[in-house]
């Protein structure tokens, strides 16, 4: 069967190319022939007629505002800075998930395939997506093709659409023929506010795949710095993380090794920018002794990798994918907002109960994967 993936834009986002590589991997090892669809990432330029009031709004609000201001020429350079900035982790993407580029979804002709997987990630939040109608499969109206939701994400568990979107999306979504979502927050979206009342929670595809494929990409890692240390991931840093950090390192005795990046942080020359590749991130994670943070996939990595880890509330990016994930595990308080300095850390020092999270985790991805190989013979 030729299947095609609907995500998330591919750049600089180590989780969402690992996801879209684990779901394309299980369906490939099911012998399916399966693009990943990546429309180009754009940043259109102002109008000609608008360009000149729009800069110079933003020109005097920065005036105003100093670095909390708006950047004046942002367009510029996001178009120049991110093939640079991203070098590493598109040339994981060019290699390993030979994606199809696209100019827009309604490029894609009837015909070209039988089924349409729309995941995983936060696929379905409006600000991440840009034209939502897409990830609900606008483009295949009226086409004889199997729709499937896998693990898609609202990534919070507060309604983002405005009601337009929310009843064009309703309608859209009454053409699949299954729908699954990655967070137990997002099944009651599904039922509350889309009136559907078949979404079933399954794993995040990363979960899903034979590990077999990460050992793959870890065999082609040189470097280790990682090894034996702390490692920390954090996606939006703070002073409440800081202290999370500061803890750990104090109560393990443990040496730091940080794998953040922050790409678009115009404080720092775009040299010191460019995200390592994604094999290295994968590498620090197998080699670290204990992990910190505040990403849902650096959780989901702990927990396949069965490292000790603490994950700090990120509420900005949506807590909710993190309790979810956890609570699963029953891992739930390893999720924190910060430290009591009364607290000796032997709880989060101490192994977690791996024989439980791996018999949870078997019978998650049983019935993950039956999910998604039934929903492929639906017609």
């Amino acid at each position: 069967m030729k299947i095609a993936i609907v995500t998330l834009p591919l750049h600089t986002n180590y989780g969402g190319i690992l996801q879209a590589y684990a779901l394309k991997s299980f369906l490939v090892a099911a012998g399916h022939e399966v693009d990943v669809l990546d429309p180009k990432v754009k940043m259109p330029l102002p109008k000609w007629w608008k360009a000149p009031f729009i800069y110079a709004s933003r020109a005097f609000k920065s005036l105003l505002k100093g670095a909390a201001g708006p950047e004046v020429f942002r367009e510029l350079r996001f178009r120049r800075e991110l093939p640079y900035v991203g070098q590493n982790t598109l040339r994981f993407v060019s290699q390993n998930l030979k994606t199809r580029t696209l100019d827009a979804y309604k490029d894609i002709r009837e015909g070209e395939y039988d089924a349409f997987v729309v995941g995983s990630d936060q696929v379905w939040r409006p600000r991440y997506f840009g034209k939502i109608d897409d990830a609900f499969l606008a483009f295949t109206k009226d086409w004889k093709v199997i729709r499937i939701a896998y693990a898609a994400s609202f990534g919070t568990d507060q309604l983002e659409y405005s009601y337009e979107q929310l009843d064009r999306c309703s309608k859209l979504l009454e053409s699949f023929n299954a729908v699954s979502i990655r967070e137990d927050s997002g099944v009651k979206v599904c039922s509350e506010w889309f009136d559907c009342d078949r979404a079933v929670q399954v794993l995040d595809p990363v979960l899903l795949a034979d590990p077999a494929i990460y050992k793959d990409i870890l065999e082609k890692v040189e470097a280790h710095p990682a090894k034996g240390k702390m490692l920390t991931y954090i996606l939006d840093s703070s002073r409440e993380k800081d202290s999370v950090i500061d803890f750990i390192e104090r109560v393990s005795g443990l040496s730091k090794a940080d794998v953040s990046v922050r790409p678009y942080d115009k404080s720092k020359p775009i040299a010191e920018r460019v995200v390592p590749s994604l094999e290295e991130w994968l590498a620090a994670f197998a080699d670290a002794e204990f992990v910190v943070t505040d990403s849902f996939h650096g959780c989901v990595l702990s927990i396949l990798m069965h490292k000790r880890f603490v994950a700090v509330g990120n509420s900005r990016r949506g807590l909710s994918r993190m309790s979810s994930l956890l609570e699963m595990f029953g891992l739930d308080q390893r999720l924190v907002h910060g430290i009591d300095p009364e607290d000796d850390g032997e709880f989060f020092l101490a192994e977690p109960d791996w024989s439980g999270v791996d018999r949870i985790l078997g019978e998650q991805r049983e019935k993950s994967g039956a999910f998604l190989t039934e929903a492929l013979t639906k017609r």
